[in-house]
């Protein structure tokens, strides 16, 4: 088995480490936040997979952005985060913020649409915004950065995105699984219902923990009760049959 298909299959198994749970309430909560949209499960997670691989290769391959600190990028993805928890939140507030500050450029609009989760920039920078801080449990996704990518710049971006389009498939099929069960929900549409007020909290708690870097003490805490054991210990068989 090629090292190419190995990348896409570790791919499909990060959804289940403990690394890709920030991912997880954004993939589901964005594409659940309009169940009218069929589209909006394939933009985010799209977003999110281009994101991914650029900022990889920029942030821990690249030397490009080696002054600015991990801190900066954890507060730029958490801010985003927490901008659309507050829009979805307080729809009230931000319309009121709009219409003071007369937001009338046409970028400014297409934000203000997009806050409101029906604009496709708004799903863009919401599938992107994880990107800058993403991690992986993967033993692949090491072996890619650290020996793949230094040898050979071209297979290694290949390989790169074969473990990201397993990923991203595999949140695809959940974001379309919650989307699907948010239709049958009532309420989910009504900007001050339940629904979105839910997940206005759900994207404030992702936000914050990002920040505050919790999100990674919260992993550390899964790796360590040897929960992705049995995920890592796959990967690695598939592998040792490779250096074979």
């Amino acid at each position: 088995m090629t090292l190419l298909i190995i990348s896409f299959l570790a791919g499909m198994l990060t959804i289940l480490a403990p690394c890709v749970l920030p991912l997880l309430p954004i993939i589901v909560g964005g594409a659940a936040s309009d169940v009218n949209n069929k589209w909006k499960p394939y933009i985010i997670t799209a977003s999110l997979a281009v994101s991914v691989i650029l900022f990889t290769l920029i942030l821990k391959v690249s030397t490009a952005f080696i002054a600015i600190p991990q801190d900066f990028w954890s507060w730029f993805s958490g801010g985003i985060l927490l901008f659309f928890g507050f829009t979805m939140l307080f729809p009230d507030v931000w319309e009121k913020i709009t219409m003071h500050f007369s937001f009338g450029t046409k970028s400014q609009r297409l934000l203000a649409k997009g806050s409101q989760k029906k604009g496709i920039w708004g799903d863009i920078a919401m599938g992107a915004a994880l990107g800058p801080v993403f991690s992986s449990c993967s033993p692949t996704y090491f072996i890619i950065l650290a020996t793949v990518l230094p040898a050979s710049f071209g297979t290694g971006l290949i390989y790169l995105i074969a473990y990201a389009a397993g990923l991203s498939l595999m949140l695809l099929l959940i974001a379309l699984l919650g989307q699907k069960f948010a239709s049958k929900l009532t309420g989910v549409s009504d900007p001050h219902g339940w629904f979105k007020r839910t997940l206005g909290v759900l994207f404030l708690i992702v936000g914050i923990a990002i920040i505050s870097g919790y999100d990674k003490v919260f992993e550390s805490l899964i790796l360590d009760s040897g929960a992705y054991d049995t995920i890592g210990g796959i990967e690695e068989t598939l592998l040792k049959d490779v250096e074979k």
